[in-house]
């Protein structure tokens, strides 16, 4: 899907992804954005398709409809979020209003709790990058999540950016013992 293609052209392949890709919140959402600093995609529905496409050339079979409606519901809330003059976040980030928009469609708790931290990840590697870097603060986010379906979306999501932040993630998920293997090593098509 290019820029300002039709969010339509994001195929389902079940009648929930049927049910979402064909809502009006959706259909808002998806083509909500523009080309910024690490979202050279531009509009939503473009990056959600980029995911989908992503996920097609990886061997993930037994997780793909989960990570199918991460790509779908992750940034739904981007067009909710209210900017101060200066461009900061005022009240509620685009990952919990993704999480409430998430529940008119989904229960799947896992799914939801996945949503709501999917881009935490970034932000503990920016703090690593000066310094503030709070160990005890990414246990507590991460010790009660599915981090294999984290990282595959996690990869999935960067697959049109850098990706030495997600590599960053799953070392130290590894170094506080969060996790033993690292997907990269397994799988290093999550690279390219």
């Amino acid at each position: 899907m290019k820029i300002h293609e039709n969010p339509r052209a994001i195929r389902p392949e079940s009648e929930l992804e049927k049910t979402i890709i064909s809502s009006e919140i959706f259909l808002e959402a998806a083509s909500f954005g523009n080309v910024r600093k690490g979202h050279e995609e531009a509009q939503v529905g473009t990056h959600i398709k980029q995911i989908h496409d992503y996920i097609d050339k990886q061997y993930w079979e037994l997780q793909r409809e989960e990570l199918r409606l991460l790509g779908l519901l992750h940034d739904l809330g981007k067009y909710k979020v209210k900017l101060s003059q200066n461009g900061h976040v005022i009240g509620k980030g685009h990952s919990e209003l993704s999480v409430e928009i998430a529940r008119g469609f989904i229960s799947n708790e896992e799914i939801l709790r996945i949503i709501g931290i999917h881009d935490k990840y970034f932000q503990f590697y920016i703090a690593s990058q000066i310094g503030k870097f709070k160990p005890e603060k990414f246990i507590r986010t991460y010790t009660q999540t599915d981090l294999n379906l984290l990282t595959k979306f996690n990869y999935a999501d960067s697959n049109n950016r850098e990706k030495d932040s997600v590599v960053w993630y799953e070392d130290k998920c590894q170094e506080l013992g969060l996790k033993q293997d690292k997907i990269y090593e397994q799988e290093p098509g999550v690279l390219i």
